[in-house]
């Protein structure tokens, strides 16, 4: 077998990119040889996988290295045997929220992990979920990977995964719960944002500079969630049941690169079933994929509070057991109870040696044992620039007519922004991602920082549009948050009339609830802070029995028969809070609206009478980390607030209004016809609003590309088309065919296609050429082209190969993503772009064989900017 990733890595651009140290370049100790056969068995000499770094070490370097990776094995023997059945089992379990316990009599440490995708998450206390209260907790806050994998660089993956690595050491952790390789396969999904898209191949080849640069700083990589974890509805219950094809073409190429090209030491398991049983234990996907097929090393582990059982977990391959909701941590399933049933002889002692083998292979390997360890760095200004070059890297230009952009900052005199994201902070929210950063560059303080800078006088005007629509109490007032740092309203669901028989309970963005038909008894509560001292005017749309009170006083108490707004005057004052509890009984809507002393937004007239007299518009929407996050997702596809309604507006006001995206997943788009300038920020990092900022004057020039789909509707997805989401079982019954494949094979055109990206650059495809027309066995093919950048302006072009196999015995993707490469060109240079294609980038899973298949025909490359924007195409014949 081939492997899935051969990158060329290229420099990293001189002015562009700060260098990744040297240090951590050179001590990429984690890597691995390419394992090209699936029957290999990965090379228990660690000094092996790293040789080809040594060279550039200083000889005693060299020998400290050397020394460390050569006793890893050794070590683990002479240790083993010295261990207590009872001290076995202690590590194989939490030994507090956050690490497994130590055994200092042989100098065996607490193993420390921490949260962290995209930046070390704060200190939380060692036995809750509280915060631990330090003060020098901070981290870089690094655009998270969807931004990298809209970069289309592994350049950038490798500046991520250095940064992280870097601080996780400096905070004296020893895993970082990261990277998350999941795929985008539904746009609702709730944590798309923290992963690389919705391809296989784009996922599988930046994972491996992530992990690479991660382990450099002698601290262990985590590869989540494994497998198959494509949504929260119900994320610890529902069975996910791909066919096998599916599974292996689609949802594990990413952990099989990350296993075999990046010798990632630990995986994270994912919450949902696997074909009837929890990921965590399920024997095919870890004793016969993971840990037999793939030979690997590392050690798996539970994410926190996962369905599983002391048997099934211990004798399939369950390494680590790191949240179970119980009292004690003896309690849990890989502790005491596996203690006894080792005893009684119902689990083999060897199957807890395996695991135990594999805890001390990472801790030595990682330097855990080592006085000579790598010691890290955290919150320089070197990892700044790196977390905004990442940003800007990633910003995607999906639209430019007449030229839009860049604006002219000589010419600018008058902005006007707008926007939820305008002036929006999203550090401290999403989940199990959240980073509290020094500081975070909101959109508008890039803004004004670029022109208090050059001293230049312009008027940044600043305007919350008022939409036609009852709005929501913003949460801008809002003290209550969801568990994962987002500011949210509490909702109870009551099976009876006078709300004793609860239900079920959850968490939504805003005081809003739609019954949908169906009968509903909900009380939906928070607590707000108000801004201003005086009269608040609260309003309520309902149909149906509403209650209002706040601190325990009924403020409303009426049946609202129809639908009408009903007002009521109350006095608050600034700065204190105030328990707000909304009871509704219904079969139709209820939304929580009020007027402030000094109303937070801009009436309609006033925005656009701004926005036609303005020399730039620019409008910062999308999505927070209200609706992007972990536990829950989104319930539509649409954008909060009314956005469509303003844009609409804006742009009929304003032509050359700048449409600026923020958020990852995709939106409804129904004015995109009507916009002349469309970009797409991701959540940017702590430097978001001085990357968009230096993208919208065109200080540096885009070259990002889409790494999903964005459609039209929902209704066209996949999982939605198919009727296959839901609560209980998932069949992913489009197969192989996710995202930009599905909407290829169905004919149905997206609003912006994968892999779509402008830039202020153009650029030209010439000269494809191939190694060889016929190939057979497992020979390569080189495949190179010619790229000119045709206009007056230095930039970058993500070339893409997409193969077609012309006449396949199954059914296959129209085309397949197999390899990309991203150029720098200054005007009117000419480069060429090359790319290697193997046995296995022809191949798709043979059911019949278990084993990959390359089938004789002929095989169609075509090279494009887009999965849609082809621009060469050439043919091969394959042999067996």
């Amino acid at each position: 077998m081939t492997p899935i990733y051969r990158p060329k890595m290229k420099a990293l651009t001189k002015n562009r990119l700060r260098a990744v140290s040297i240090s951590a370049s050179i001590l990429m100790l984690s890597s691995s040889v390419v394992i090209a056969d699936s029957s290999s068995t990965a090379d228990s000499s660690n000094t092996v996988k790293q040789s080809h770094a040594l060279s550039l070490l200083s000889q005693s370097e060299q020998q400290r290295l050397q020394h460390r990776l050569s006793q890893v094995e050794s070590e683990i023997e002479r240790l083993l045997p010295q261990l207590s059945l009872e001290e076995k089992v202690s590590l194989v379990h939490a030994g507090g929220k956050f690490h497994i316990p130590a055994i200092e009599r042989l100098n065996i440490h607490e193993m420390w992990m921490s949260d962290g995708p995209h930046g070390v998450r704060y200190e939380i206390d060692r036995n809750s979920w509280a915060p631990a209260g330090w003060t020098n907790d901070y981290s870089t806050y690094l655009p998270p990977l969807t931004a990298v994998a809209a970069s289309w660089d592994p350049n950038m993956a490798s500046l991520h995964g250095n940064v992280l690595g870097a601080e996780a050491r400096h905070r004296n952790k020893d895993l970082i719960l990261g990277p998350g390789v999941n795929l985008a396969r539904l746009p609702l999904y709730g944590r798309n944002f923290e992963y690389m898209g919705e391809d296989p191949y784009l996922a599988a080849t930046l994972v491996v500079p992530t992990v690479k640069a991660i382990q450099a700083n002698d601290v262990g990589a985590t590869v989540k969630h494994y497998a198959l974890n494509t949504q929260e509805l119900n994320r610890t219950g529902v069975n996910a049941k791909p066919d096998e094809r599916t599974l292996r073409e689609v949802y594990l190429p990413a952990f099989e690169a990350a296993v075999k090209e990046a010798n990632v030491h630990a995986i994270m398991g994912a919450y949902n079933e696997f074909r009837g049983t929890n990921a965590n234990q399920s024997h095919h996907l870890i004793k016969t994929i993971l840990k037999g097929e793939w030979a690997y090393e590392g050690v798996l582990l539970t994410d926190w509070n996962v369905d599983i059982n002391t048997y099934d977990a211990a004798m399939n391959g369950l390494d680590i057991e790191m949240g179970t909701a119980v009292e004690s941590y003896d309690a849990y399933f890989l502790a005491d109870p596996l203690l006894a049933m080792i005893k009684a002889g119902k689990v083999p002692e060897s199957e807890l040696d395996d695991k135990v083998r594999r805890i001390l292979r990472v801790q030595l390997s990682i330097g855990m044992m080592d006085k000579q360890r790598l010691s890290g760095e955290r919150n320089t200004q070197a990892h700044r620039d790196d977390a905004r070059t990442i940003a800007t890297n990633g910003v995607v230009l999906l639209k430019n007519n007449k030229q839009v952009l860049p604006l002219d900052a000589d010419k600018v005199k008058n902005i006007l922004v707008l926007g939820p994201n305008a002036d929006k902070r999203h550090g401290f929210g999403g989940g199990s991602s959240e980073v509290k950063a020094l500081y975070e560059i909101s959109p508008l303080d890039g803004l004004k920082a670029k022109f208090e800078q050059n001293g230049r006088k312009v008027n940044i005007q600043y305007m919350r549009p008022a939409s036609s629509a009852f709005m929501p109490i913003p949460n801008d007032y809002l003290t209550t948050r969801h568990w994962t740092g987002t500011p949210s309203w509490q909702i109870n669901y009551y099976t009876d009339n006078q709300l004793k028989q609860l239900s079920s309970e959850s968490w939504i963005a805003d005081p809003q609830f739609d019954a949908k038909g169906q009968q509903q008894n909900v009380e939906i509560l928070a607590n707000i802070k108000p801004m201003e001292t005086g009269k608040h005017t609260l309003k309520l749309m309902a149909q149906g029995k509403v209650t209002l009170l706040i601190n325990d006083k009924a403020i409303v108490d009426d049946n609202a028969k129809p639908a009408n707004i009903i007002n009521a005057e109350v006095e608050l004052k600034a700065g204190e809070t105030y328990a707000f509890k909304l009871i509704y009984q219904g079969k139709d809507k209820v939304t929580l609206g009020w007027e402030t002393p000094n109303s937070l937004y801009n009436s309609e007239d006033e925005y656009l009478a701004a926005a036609k007299n303005a020399d730039a518009v620019i409008y910062f929407g999308g999505l927070s980390h209200a609706d992007d996050r972990e536990s829950i997702d989104r319930p539509d596809m649409k954008l909060p607030g009314q956005q469509d309604e303003i844009i609409e507006k804006l742009l009929t006001a304003n032509q050359n209004t700048v449409v600026f995206m923020i958020g990852g997943s995709a939106v409804e788009m129904p004015w995109a016809e009507k916009a002349n300038a469309i970009a797409w920020g991701w959540y940017g990092g702590m430097e978001a609003g001085n990357a968009y900022t230096d993208i919208l004057f065109g200080d540096v020039n885009p070259s990002g590309k889409m790494p999903i789909t964005l459609p039209k509707k929902l209704q066209d997805t996949a999982p939605i088309a198919l009727n296959d989401y839901n609560e209980k079982e998932s069949l992913y019954s489009e197969g192989v065919f996710i995202g930009y494949r599905w909407f290829e094979q169905q004919k149905i055109a997206p609003e912006f296609p994968f892999g779509h990206g402008l830039s202020y650059s153009e650029f030209s495809y010439d000269d494809i050429n191939f190694s060889s027309s016929k190939l057979s066995g497992d020979d390569t093919l080189t495949v190179t082209a010619s790229i000119t950048n045709t206009s007056k302006t230095d930039g970058a072009e993500v070339v893409q190969l997409y193969l077609n196999d012309v006449k396949a015995s199954v059914p296959r993707p129209l085309k397949e993503l197999k390899g990309f490469d991203k150029i720098w060109l200054k005007a009117g240079e000419t480069g060429q772009v090359s790319f290697t294609l193997y046995q296995r980038d022809l191949s798709f899973w043979d059911i019949n064989t278990n084993d990959w298949l390359a089938e004789s025909g002929e095989f169609k490359v075509m090279l494009g900017s887009s999965v849609e924007d082809i621009r060469l195409q050439k043919s091969f014949n394959y042999q067996q």
